[in-house]
């Protein structure tokens, strides 16, 4: 008696192997490409976050020159208008009713 051996005939169906490795090869392409694409997303992440840090830096040391100019002008201002500094607390009240309600008298 003979062994059945059965045979896989690839020349009766090429297309559909010709799809399947097309199929396979597109498929292994994407996922290089979309793991490439996540791995730039993710160093140029990095880096604007790295680039917004230098910029909150930069703008927190102008506005601290900023204020210290403001001190300086106000200091300029006071001593050519000869004002003068008092240890005493002055209240000021008015006399007349001011638009806004007030329930205290």
């Amino acid at each position: 008696m003979k062994p059945v051996v059965a045979k896989i005939q690839f020349t009766n169906h090429p297309l559909y192997i010709t799809i399947l490795g097309a199929t396979i090869i597109a498929l292994l392409g994407l996922y290089m490409y979309f793991v490439s694409m996540s791995v730039v997303h993710v160093v140029l992440r990095k880096e604007v976050i790295q680039s917004q840090k230098e910029i909150q830096s930069d703008i927190a040391q102008l506005e601290s020159s900023y204020i210290t100019a403001q001190h300086m002008v106000s200091d300029k201002i006071a001593a050519t208008e000869q004002f003068s500094e008092t240890s005493e607390k002055i209240f000021v009240s008015r006399a007349v009713p001011a638009l806004v309600l007030n329930s205290r008298n």
